[in-house]
């Protein structure tokens, strides 16, 4: 499926519920992500039309994550940096008051990005390969759990540094009613088959699922 009625958009997407009846979603990853052709066009405003944006990303003017990305419908994330190879510009898309919104960035800050950890696998002897949320995988020596983040400098394709979900830790809510806001992790608690994160916000202490969290620095 390349569209979704407008009503069904995720209420992450800062568009609003009325216009065409239909818009392009993402190639995939279509709930967590927001298509490049969107941001281009209805954010940035660089692309009138769906044939201005292909046509832009084609030429090769277009970095995600300091990788060309050739296709207008390509999935980009959260904390995923956009580099635009004519106006040397870069945005990192974040989500503030519960929308996807893109800040402007550096170039030094262009070259990092935070990916949740999202797997592991043993390979063989001293071989764990470390597997994260947006596809990417490496071998790793460093202990990490699944749940945490990885700091990736995405200039050498190479991992920075681990961030552990653990009590104390600082994390962001990616997803669900509290997106956008940053809190610390009070308590995890083992329960019998999952486990409880307890998160202290700005103003109040809330049970979030795993999935809705990020770890940052």
């Amino acid at each position: 499926m390349t569209h979704l009625k407008r009503q069904e958009i995720p209420k992450t997407w800062p568009v609003p519920r009325k216009g065409t009846k239909f818009i392009a979603v993402a190639s995939h990853a279509k709930r967590k992500s927001i298509p490049l052709l969107f941001i281009l066009r209805d954010i940035l405003g660089i692309a009138k039309t769906r044939k201005e944006a292909k046509r832009i990303v084609f030429q090769g003017d277009v970095k995600i994550n300091n990788k060309l990305r050739k296709d207008e419908v390509f999935p980009v994330q959260v904390f995923d940096v956009i580099s635009l190879e004519k106006t040397k510009k870069n945005y990192r898309l974040e989500i503030v008051n519960k929308k996807f919104q893109l800040k402007e960035i550096s170039d030094k800050e262009a070259g990092k990005k935070i990916v949740k950890i999202s797997g592991k696998k043993i390979l063989g002897k001293g071989k764990v390969q470390i597997n994260l949320e947006d596809g990417g995988n490496f071998l790793i020596k460093e202990e990490f759990s699944v749940g945490g983040s990885a700091v990736l400098n995405t200039n050498e394709n190479k991992i920075e540094k681990i961030l552990e979900l653990k009590e104390g830790a600082n994390i962001e809510v990616i997803s669900g009613k509290h997106a956008g806001e940053k809190g610390k992790v009070k308590a995890i608690e083992q329960l019998e088959k999952t486990r409880r994160y307890l998160i202290k916000l700005k103003d109040k202490e809330v049970e979030l699922p795993l999935k809705t969290l990020l770890v940052i620095e």
